[in-house]
């Protein structure tokens, strides 16, 4: 009877547990997330726990991050708030795979992550923003004056042109600008090769050391996504005169379809020997949510980064710039739940 009653036990609680079709398939009810389901409560004041992956030791982000928990602490104290160094690419899978709540990246990231180029190994087509951090990290080309008064060009067309041999660096590989500032050249006709055969070389360093070169006259022409002004560009021009070119429309035509860049212009005078306006390119930084961080909790965070606001711009004088709706625009990529709520809730989108 023991072993009857078991059975008809265990029978009963596997039929309760889950439904069957008419063929006996067994029928899963779907898992919910925490991050995407469920009524905000708008009156909610309790503290959260949230850990942000950034960037390196020493870097902009490693100053910027904190202050975004900053921003939570201030408009719900007793919040648990860590950061992580990290990196634009690696954030994206440490967001992936639930091990963090919020990640910050470039505009250029997402869309490689999107895109499923190196150095991902996949396409992620489910990122979700929680808010924009700047959208003013625009293109800067500059050019040794010495190089144009001896070469006459006043633009990468020039060097296409006359096969002129320059010497031209972009970041390093693997940091995701380097793809980005790779196709400002491309969109130009100009490669690696057909530099060499002119004469010219592409170098792929990081910045101190490319701006050490441009010092030292073993190159020409540089590329950056940096604030402006930059403080290397100000630095080299007090003993090496410098030029800032602009960027044709076709190339930032290419740039903004590939990459989701947008338009943009730094104005004559932001450094004192730049007498003209320069046409460019700018990109952002975005912090990602990943499917740890629920939708109320995002929704809080929202509203604290906005009502706080004051706190980023004061970070940087080119933070100086950002406003709330700012913070809600995040161009082709959709905001996750809980942070859109707040942003459409504060008239900050449709």
């Amino acid at each position: 009877m023991l072993t009857v009653g078991l059975a008809l036990l265990l029978t009963f609680g596997l039929t309760a547990c889950s439904k069957k079709t008419t063929n006996d398939t067994e029928v899963k009810a779907p898992e919910q997330n925490q991050s995407t389901t469920g009524e905000i409560d708008k009156n909610d004041k309790s503290p959260f726990k949230v850990t942000m992956a950034g960037g390196s030791v020493g870097g902009f982000w490693a100053a910027l991050g904190p202050v975004v928990g900053n921003a939570f602490l201030k408009s719900y104290p007793a919040t648990s708030f860590s950061y992580e160094p990290g990196s634009g690419a690696g954030n994206i899978k440490l967001l992936s795979e639930g091990k963090v709540e919020l990640g910050i990246v470039q505009s250029v990231e997402v869309i490689a992550a999107q895109k499923g180029l190196d150095p991902f190994q996949k396409k992620y087509d489910d990122l979700r923003a929680f808010a924009t951090l700047y959208d003013n990290a625009v293109l800067q080309i500059a050019v040794r004056k010495e190089f144009v008064d001896k070469t006459g060009a006043k633009g990468f067309e020039d060097i296409v042109k006359n096969k002129i041999p320059a010497n031209i660096g972009i970041n390093q590989k693997g940091n995701l600008n380097s793809l980005a500032g790779n196709d400002v050249l491309k969109s130009y006709g100009i490669t690696e090769e057909n530099l060499k055969s002119w004469g010219g070389s592409l170098i792929w360093q990081g910045s101190a050391t490319r701006f050490d070169a441009v010092k030292n006259g073993r190159l020409d022409i540089t590329l950056d996504f940096t604030f402006a002004p930059e403080a290397k560009i100000t630095e080299t021009s007090v003993n090496t005169p410098l030029v800032m070119w602009s960027i044709n429309d076709a190339a930032a035509k290419k740039l903004k379809q590939d990459w989701d860049l947008k338009s943009a212009v730094i104005p004559k005078g932001t450094y004192e020997w730049q007498k003209e306006d320069v046409n460019t390119v700018t990109l952002s930084a975005v912090i990602l949510a990943g499917s740890k961080a629920t939708k109320q909790d995002l929704y809080k965070m929202a509203k604290a980064l906005t009502e706080n606001i004051d706190l980023i711009k004061n970070v940087h004088p080119s933070m100086k710039e950002m406003t709330p709706e700012k913070l809600a625009n995040t161009g082709v990529l959709p905001l996750a739940p809980g942070a859109e709520d707040y942003f459409k809730e504060a008239g900050l989108i449709k």
